[in-house]
C-alpha cells in the first residue's frame, strides 16, 4: 500500500536520525579533555574570586593578620603626669610611671594571635574547597540535565512525527485504535518527561547562578576520561589528617590551648614604677613609686579553668572532625569504585549493544517480524536506556569529585590537571 510505504519511510528517517544522534550524546568527541578542564578551572576560579563567603573569610583573616600585628608590640605604654598647685606653698611635679610585663603577657597574647592567624587561613582553604566541591557537582548536574533534555526533546519529535503517521494509518484502517492510543500515550508521557527534565537543568543552572553569581552562557560539560582506579599516593589516615576540614579543627584546638596559657599569664598582676621630679617652693622634690594589685579577692583562677575546658571541648571536635572525614573518604573511595566499575562495563558492553539493538530494531521492522506497537515500546526503552548511561556518567563525576574534595586534593587537582594541558 502506498501509505504504508510512506509511514516506513518516515518511521525509517525517524530511526535513522536516532541513530547518526546518539552516538554523540555519549561520546562528546567534539570537546577534549584538555579543554574541559581548562573551562572547569576558570569557571570555578574565578567564582570563587566573587563568592561573599570566601571573602568575608578573607576579611576575617587580615583582622587576625591585624591583631598579630598588635599583638606582637608592648603591652603597656609609659604614662605621663604633670600636677600643679599654688597656695601659700607652690607646688610643681612631674612624674612618669611605667607598667612592667613582669610575666610576658605579650609573648602570650602573641602565641594566641598567631593560633588564630593559622585558624583563619586554614579556615578559607576549607571554603574554597567546599565551594569548589559544589561548583563542580552543580556543573556535573547541568551536564548530565542538559544532554538528558536534549536526549528527551529528540525522542519528543520522534514520537510526534510517529503519533501523526499513526493517526494516518489509523484513518486508512491498517491499525486498531489500541494501537493509536498507545502512540498518543507515548507522546504524551515523553511530553511531559520533557517538561521534567527541562524543569531539572533550569533548577540546576540557578543552583549555579547562587553558587557563582553568575550564568554559564554555553553548555558545560565535564571530561570524559576519568581515572579507572584512585590515585594511592598516600594512606587513607595521612590524607584525612591533612584534609583542611580536619587542619581547621586543629587550629582551632591549638588556639584554645594557647589561651590557656595567656589566660593564666593575664591573671597575674604586674607592678608600676614611677619616677617623680618637681619643685616645691624653693626645695627640689625627687620620689619613686612602686605599685602592684593585691589579687587576694579574686585570683581569676575560674577563667584559666574555663579555658581549660574549652581547650578539652576544641580537642575532642578535633577528633570529631578526623573520624568524620576519614569516614567520608572510605564511603567516597567505595563509591567510585562501584560507579567506576559499572561505567566501565557500560562502555565495553551496554553502550555497543545498544547500538546494536537499534539496528537490530531496524532490521526487525523492516522485516515485519516486529509489530510497530513492540517497535514503539522498544524504542522508548532503548531510550531509557540511553538516558541511563548519562545519569551513570554523571554519577561517576559526582563520585570523583566527592572522592577528590574527602581527600583534600580537589583543587590542587583542578588547577594542576589544566596547567599541564
Amino acid at each position: 500500500m502506498p501509505f504504508s510505504i510512506c509511514m516506513r519511510a518516515g518511521l525509517l528517517a525517524c530511526l535513522l536520525s536516532l541513530i547518526a544522534w546518539t552516538p554523540s550524546a555519549l561520546s562528546k568527541t567534539e570537546s577534549s579533555h584538555s579543554e574541559d578542564i581548562q573551562q572547569l578551572a576558570d569557571i570555578v576560579n574565578s567564582a570563587l574570586e566573587i563568592n561573599p563567603e570566601i571573602q568575608a573569610a578573607k576579611a576575617a583573616m587580615e583582622a587576625t593578620r591585624a591583631r598579630l600585628a598588635g599583638a606582637g608590640l608592648p603591652l603597656n605604654n609609659p604614662e605621663l603626669e604633670l600636677e600643679a598647685e599654688r597656695t601659700d606653698i607652690n607646688i610643681y611635679t612631674l612624674g612618669i610611671s611605667q607598667t612592667i610585663d613582669w610575666h610576658d603577657k605579650q609573648s602570650a597574647f602573641e602565641q594566641v594571635a598567631r593560633a588564630e592567624f593559622a585558624s583563619a587561613q586554614a579556615h578559607v582553604d576549607v571554603l574554597r574547597l567546599t565551594k569548589t566541591s559544589e561548583l563542580l557537582d552543580t556543573v556535573g548536574r547541568i551536564a548530565v540535565h542538559h544532554e538528558i533534555t536534549t536526549f528527551s526533546k529528540h525522542r519528543t519529535k520522534i514520537l510526534e512525527r510517529f503519533t501523526k503517521l499513526a493517526e494516518r494509518r489509523y484513518a486508512a484502517g491498517d491499525i486498531p485504535q489500541s494501537e493509536l492510543e498507545l502512540a498518543r500515550l507515548s507522546l504524551a508521557e515523553a511530553v511531559m518527561q520533557h517538561a521534567g527534565n527541562g524543569s531539572e537543568l533550569i533548577q540546576a543552572r540557578s543552583d549555579f547562578f547562587s553558587l557563582s553569581g553568575q550564568m554559564l552562557k554555553s553548555s558545560i560539560k565535564f571530561p570524559d576520561q576519568l581515572p579507572t582506579t584512585l590515585p594511592s599516593t598516600q594512606d587513607e589516615a595521612t590524607l584525612a589528617r591533612n584534609h583542611p576540614q580536619v587542619q581547621t579543627a586543629y587550629q582551632m584546638a591549638q588556639v584554645a590551648r594557647q589561651k590557656i596559657r595567656a589566660s593564666d599569664q593575664e591573671r597575674k598582676a604586674d607592678p608600676t614604677f614611677g619616677l617623680t621630679a618637681g619643685r616645691e617652693d624653693q626645695e627640689n622634690l625627687v620620689a619613686l613609686s612602686f605599685s602592684i594589685p593585691l589579687q587576694v579577692r579574686n585570683s581569676f583562677r575560674s577563667n584559666v579553668d574555663a579555658t581549660q575546658a574549652e581547650a578539652l571541648q576544641a580537642e575532642q571536635e578535633a577528633q570529631q572532625a578526623y573520624l568524620s572525614v576519614l569516614a567520608r573518604l572510605k564511603g567516597a573511595q567505595e563509591r567510585y569504585k562501584l560507579v567506576a566499575r559499572a561505567w566501565s562495563f557500560w562502555l565495553s558492553h551496554g553502550q555497543p549493544s545498544l547500538q546494536q539493538r537499534i539496528e537490530l530494531l531496524e532490521a526487525q521492522w523492516q522485516a515485519g517480524e516486529i509489530s510497530t506497537t513492540d517497535y514503539l515500546l522498544q524504542i522508548q526503552q532503548t531510550l531509557d536506556t540511553q538516558i541511563a548511561g548519562v545519569e551513570l556518567h554523571g554519577n561517576l563525576w559526582s563520585a570523583w569529585v566527592e572522592w577528590l574534595s574527602a581527600s583534600g586534593n580537589l583543587n590542587k587537582w583542578l588547577n594542576e590537571t589544566s596547567e599541564e594541558q
